[in-house]
């Protein structure tokens, strides 16, 4: 019989109990005292040793030897991060030595990545700017060099004096575009300041009118591959979520510089030779373009389809902030150059080629040169005595619409900005064209036709002005875009030449209110143009917009 265990309390660590302990001889009772001491009596249990365990393998081993688990991630050069086991660069390397965190390239977003970007739209746009400073100088300085030059009664030679510069840019624009796939965008835009640097000293040193119809000429070819090549570099450098509103700058940069010629003419009243220093300084802008273009980056695209992938991963680096890990837009092509002008009519390539010729065709055909000239008249009949101020007023409403739509563009897309602006101007043509029939008996009929003026340049300066050029860079394939866009341009060139030839003829034919209703129709025409052909490419990349124009043959 075993004695009664007390209950377990904390007292028997100190007074101790008596037991009853079994043997294998019998059984027999024995006295224990336990230590009253807590810390005695774990000191006298048995402690625990932990030896190494054997490597015991789960699974039966194989003749393969087991791989040892690096600590680091190893690659097949450079340096090893123990962080992340990811490469490291020397520099990076240097600033983990020194305790710095390992740096992470991120592209940029927003108002950085536009801050980034729009050093080198400008450094392009002033070939835009040489455009419409070149169109423009002519209008205020004609009557003075004419008389300096001795062409005042020579009806011919004035007109070549200002028609020489469009058949410049007609050879300018046709072959820009090869010669830009051939050497690079940047190339090929540094060597385009030469023709208008030249061209401007020749104008503004002309003793006769020859040399100010060489200086023409080669101005003209300046502008002419400046109008294929600019908005080119602008889309291949831009991203897309703000290729519109970049792409915008070309047009307002050439309104800014009709407008700074317009501005330019106006101390000619008071000093009939300084039709000299207008020329001379058009050469400013097209010397700065020459040496900026020099140090911004190169077009990614570009330089991927020749196959400089490390170089196109660093200008991509110095434009957005990091290398397109997709790739690009433009994906290698290092058969770019062997393009051919039976592969830019390939019915892959019809829809782009019918959009971007028919989208110029149709800007010049609507009138806008015809508003212009005209609206020097018209502002006289309505009051205004002063053309200069005239034309300033309408360079000034370009250039204000022309900011609007680079706001607009990201945001509503091209083809909605495009159709609202050939309605605008179609009801604008309308309005000018009742005007002028019942000037004589309307009493309003010139504050009327002023603000149909200004309505109608408001409304080409929302899309039609600007979407063209911009439609151009975006929708051919990289193989053939400098090729496709050369077109597109020659397209605005040579029209831009014969309506500028034929209107004064047609309108004293036909009369100028009919001429009106004529452009009024052909804006008619361009909406639905508009609508059937031209795809809207906001927001999508270059490779998407090209490969949707390619499956819709």
């Amino acid at each position: 019989n075993f004695p009664q265990r007390e209950p377990h309390t904390c007292a028997r660590h100190a007074t101790g109990f008596t037991g009853t302990m079994l043997s294998v001889s019998g059984v027999h009772s024995t006295n224990l005292t336990l230590n009253p001491s807590v810390a005695a009596r774990r000191s006298s249990r048995p402690r625990l040793v932990l030896r190494p365990r054997p490597n015991i393998p789960l699974a039966p081993t194989t003749d393969r030897p087991q791989q040892q688990r690096p600590q680091a991630m190893r690659s097949s050069s450079g340096e090893l991060n123990p962080r992340r086991g990811r490469r490291l660069t020397a520099s990076a390397t240097a600033d983990l030595e020194a305790g710095e965190p390992e740096p992470k390239l991120q592209p940029l977003e927003g108002r950085e990545l536009l801050m980034r970007v729009l050093p080198c739209v400008l450094v392009a746009s002033l070939g835009a700017f040489s455009f419409g400073y070149h169109l423009g100088i002519v209008n205020p300085a004609l009557d003075n060099l004419a008389r300096d030059l001795g062409i005042a009664l020579n009806t011919q030679l004035k007109g070549l004096v200002v028609s020489t510069v469009l058949v410049g840019a007609t050879v300018g624009s046709s072959y820009s575009g090869r010669i830009a796939d051939s050497v690079g965008r940047r190339a090929a835009l540094v060597g385009t300041a030469a023709p208008l640097v030249l061209g401007s000293i020749l104008c503004g040193t002309a003793a006769n009118v020859w040399f100010m119809l060489v200086g023409r000429l080669l101005a003209g070819w300046g502008i002419g591959a400046a109008s294929n090549l600019v908005p080119m570099y602008i889309a291949e450098v831009s991203p897309k979520q703000l290729r519109g509103t970049l792409g915008s700058l070309n047009q307002l940069m050439i309104c800014i510089g009709i407008l700074v010629a317009l501005i330019a003419g106006m101390p000619l009243a008071s000093d009939p030779n300084h039709w000299h220093n207008m020329f001379l300084f058009a050469a400013v802008p097209g010397l700065l373009q020459g040496v900026f273009m020099t140090v911004v980056p190169e077009s990614p695209g570009w330089l991927r389809r020749n196959g400089k992938v490390a170089e196109a991963a660093a200008a991509e680096t110095a434009l957005w902030g990091a290398p397109d890990v997709s790739g690009g837009d433009d994906k290698d092509d290092k058969d770019e150059k062997k393009v051919f002008t039976a592969e830019l009519y390939a019915p892959a390539n019809r829809r782009a080629v019918t959009i971007g010729t028919g989208l110029f065709f149709l800007q010049q055909m609507s009138g806008v040169n015809a508003i212009v000239y005209f609206s020097s008249a018209m502002f006289v009949a309505a009051g205004v005595e002063s053309a200069v101020a005239a034309s300033i007023a309408v360079c000034a409403t370009n250039v204000v619409a022309t900011i609007l739509s680079g706001q607009a563009l990201d945001r509503l897309g091209r083809k909605p900005l495009l159709t609202g602006s050939f309605i605008g101007m179609g009801i604008s043509c309308l309005v000018m064209s009742y005007a002028m029939a019942n000037q004589g008996t309307w009493a309003l009929a010139g504050p009327v036709a002023v603000i149909a003026v200004m309505s109608y340049i408001a409304s080409f300066g929302i899309g039609c002005g600007p979407i063209p050029g911009l439609l151009s860079s975006e929708i051919f394939n990289p193989r053939i875009r400098g090729a496709g866009m050369s077109l597109c341009f020659t397209t605005h060139w040579v029209f831009n030449f014969v309506i500028g030839q034929a209107f004064l003829p047609v309108v004293e034919a036909v009369g100028g209110p009919a001429v009106f209703i004529g452009f009024a129709g052909v804006c008619a025409l361009s909406v639905l143009f508009v609508k059937a052909q031209v795809v809207e490419t906001k927001g999508k990349s270059l490779d998407v917009i090209t490969k949707e124009l390619a499956g819709a043959k």
